[in-house]
C-alpha cells in the first residue's frame, strides 16, 4: 500500500500543472525551464546539430528563386527544429509577419503574422535557445536616421511549419532596449549565442572608413523592461574598400560568425573560447554571389553550409548556397 501511495504521489507531481515561464533563457544557460532557462531538450538539440565550421567552402550555387510576398528579404535564419526550413522576413514597410521558406529551392512554405508587434524597421532574424527549446529573435533594429527611441527584439518559439498551410498568427514577447548613454545607431545585424541565448547587435557604420561595433544584451532578458546594451568590441570590418555591414549569423557551434557586406562576405572565428572573441579575430573572405542588394545570410542548421539572398531589385532574387568542401 505504501508503494502504491508513493507511485500516486510521483505521478501527481509529474502531472501537476507547471507555472508560466518566460521564453527567454537563464543568463548562465544551465537553468531548467521552470526557472526560465534553456530546457534540456533545447540544449540537446543544439548539441546534436553542432559541428565545427568549415575551413573551405564551395562557390555559391543557385537553388531557386524567392518570390512574393517575400519582396524585400532582409532577415534569414535556418530552423533548428525542422530540417529543410528557413525563416525570413521583409524589410521596413511590411506588416509584422515572417515566412517559412524551403532550403531546397527558396519556395514559400507558410506565412506567420506576429500579433502585437510592429515592423518599424525589421532588419535581421536570429535563432537561439529558450525555455521552449528554440526561439526566433526578430530584430527591429534599423535606424537609418538615428532618431529612434523604440528599438526592440521580438522573441517567440519556432512555430511548426505546415507547407501550404494557412497564415498563422503567433504571439511574441517584446524586448525593448537602448544603446549606452542613449546614443543612436543604425544596425542590420543580429546574432544570438547558441549556448547562452544572449543576443548581440552589430552596428551598420554610417559611411566609408568607419568600422562596426558589437553590443550585447545584459542577462537575464526581461520582456517589457528596457535594457541598456553593453559595448563589446570594435570590429576590424568593414575595411577601407568595403561597403557597409548588412547582415550576420553565428554557427550552430558558436565557433564562427558570418558577416555580410554588400561587396563581400567574411567569416570570423573564435579563439576557442567565448563567442565574443570572434569580433576581434581575423576576417576571412568566403565565397558569395554577386547580388544586387545582398543583405541576408544564414548558416545551415548543421553548420556545414550557408545561404545568402538579396532584396528584390530586378526580378525574383535567387537563394544561394555554399557548402563545405
Amino acid at each position: 500500500m505504501r508503494l502504491l501511495l508513493l507511485c500516486l504521489v510521483v505521478l501527481g507531481l509529474r502531472c501537476a500543472p507547471k507555472p508560466a515561464q518566460l521564453l527567454v533563457p537563464d543568463p548562465d544557460g544551465d537553468a531548467g525551464a521552470a526557472d526560465g532557462g534553456v530546457t534540456d531538450a533545447g540544449a540537446l538539440d543544439a548539441g546534436s546539430v553542432c559541428q565545427p565550421s568549415c575551413s573551405s567552402w564551395t562557390n555559391p550555387r543557385a537553388l531557386g528563386t524567392i518570390v512574393a510576398p517575400v519582396v524585400e528579404l532582409s532577415g534569414l535564419v535556418a530552423s533548428r527544429t525542422q530540417p529543410g526550413v528557413l525563416f525570413a522576413h521583409n524589410d521596413s514597410g511590411d506588416s509584422a509577419r515572417f515566412f517559412a521558406l524551403s532550403s531546397t529551392d527558396g519556395s514559400l512554405l507558410q506565412e506567420f503574422s506576429v500579433q502585437g508587434a510592429t515592423n518599424r524597421d525589421w532588419e535581421d532574424l536570429a535563432v537561439g535557445p529558450c525555455a521552449s527549446g528554440s526561439c526566433l529573435f526578430i530584430g527591429d533594429i534599423g535606424d537609418n536616421n538615428r532618431v529612434r527611441t523604440d528599438y526592440a527584439l521580438y522573441v517567440l518559439p519556432e512555430p511548426i511549419v505546415v507547407p501550404g498551410g494557412p497564415v498563422v498568427t503567433v504571439m511574441a514577447q517584446r524586448l525593448p532596449w537602448q544603446y549606452p548613454m542613449g546614443v543612436k545607431h543604425n544596425s542590420e545585424s543580429l546574432i544570438v549565442d547558441p549556448t547562452s541565448g544572449r543576443p548581440y547587435v552589430i552596428t551598420k557604420a554610417p559611411g566609408s572608413f568607419q568600422v562596426s561595433t558589437a553590443f550585447r544584451f545584459p542577462m537575464p532578458l526581461t520582456p517589457g523592461t528596457q535594457a541598456t546594451l553593453e559595448e563589446v568590441a570594435t570590429l576590424p570590418i568593414p575595411g577601407p574598400t568595403d561597403s557597409q555591414l548588412t547582415g550576420a549569423d553565428v554557427s550552430p557551434c558558436g565557433d564562427a560568425v558570418l558577416l555580410r557586406m554588400y561587396n563581400r562576405l567574411v567569416l570570423m572565428r573564435t579563439d576557442g573560447g567565448s563567442l565574443e572573441s570572434a569580433f576581434t579575430g581575423m576576417p576571412t573572405a568566403v565565397p558569395v554571389a554577386q547580388e544586387g542588394q545582398g543583405e541576408a545570410v544564414a548558416f545551415a542548421a548543421d553548420g556545414r553550409s550557408y545561404f545568402t539572398a538579396s532584396e528584390a531589385i530586378a526580378g525574383d532574387p535567387p537563394l544561394f548556397q555554399s557548402t563545405c568542401r
